[in-house]
């Protein structure tokens, strides 16, 4: 335990010493873009020396205790966020069709442009409903925990992990846009049939790319994530239909699509790639 509140104190101290040495006084004129794209690279590779010196000064990380290691990435997200930035299935949010991010929203968390990293009214909700049952059947996670907990975390259900949820959903609202955060998401996700991410998964269910996919099998792609391996449209396209009704039902409640579209949406025969219609 010594060695553990000595160490978050080391950390703590050579990260605010780093951001007292890097402050930059604030200039007369506002910087041109260039200027600030310049100065951004020569932060970050300032950023990433220092850290470097400071954490060569420590024990090897891999032997940090678990909060240790969690309290670094909170303040380091990009050496784990850049590398998956770079896979080749990276797909931007303005190359998808717009419906897909929609249709997540609408089931997933509907407020998600309105709230915080964590939405208290939710987390409250959803405690509200365990309580009652007496055991947990229903989760309060934003987009932003959601994506905490499937890259940075394990799927451990204890106090610990919920803190280190809590904490790491913040620092990622703190250095990313929302926007950003749902591209994040929806390129590391698992959609179940062995896809991971959504240009593998509108590839595995419809030989399309993420672009070309109508609301209707958008709103299948939003429905995957609750349950992906149970909901997997190739092997359970009956189940999978009934979500994707609750999504496109969803989509219309929160005003994302107007009655005709949602009666088209909900009358069209998607087609798998597996020959199945639903």
């Amino acid at each position: 335990m010594i060695k553990t509140i000595i160490m978050a104190l080391l950390i703590f101290a050579g990260m605010v010493a780093y951001d007292s040495a890097t402050s930059k006084p604030t200039p007369t004129a506002p910087p041109t873009k260039q200027e600030q794209q310049q100065q951004e690279k020569i932060n970050k590779h300032e950023k990433s020396a220092a850290i470097a010196l400071f954490v060569s000064l420590l024990p090897d990380r891999k032997t940090w205790p678990s909060p240790m290691q969690k309290f670094y990435l909170a303040f380091n997200m990009e050496e784990v966020i850049d590398p998956i930035r770079q896979n080749p299935q990276w797909t931007p949010l303005k190359s998808m069709s717009q419906d897909i991010p929609r249709a997540l929203i609408a089931i997933e968390d509907h407020d998600f442009y309105k709230h915080g990293a964590i939405a208290v009214d939710g987390v409250l909700r959803a405690l509200l409903v365990n309580i009652t049952a007496g055991e947990v059947v229903q989760g309060g996670s934003t987009i932003t925990q959601q994506f905490v907990k499937n890259v940075f975390l394990s799927h451990e259900q204890s106090m610990e992990r919920k803190i280190e949820e809590a904490i790491l959903s913040l620092m990622l609202e703190d250095n990313y846009t929302k926007d950003e955060i749902l591209e994040l998401y929806l390129n590391t996700t698992y959609f179940g049939a062995g896809a991971n991410g959504i240009k593998q998964a509108a590839n595995k269910y419809f030989g399309k790319a993420p672009g070309a996919l109508t609301l209707a099998e958008a709103a299948v792609i939003a429905a995957l994530p609750y349950a992906p391996s149970a909901l997997n449209p190739l092997e359970n396209p009956t189940d999978c239909k009934k979500r994707q009704l609750l999504v496109l039902a969803a989509m219309h409640k929160y005003g994302m699509i107007n009655q005709a579209q949602l009666a088209e949406a909900k009358a069209e025969v998607i087609k798998l790639t597996n020959g199945t219609k639903m």
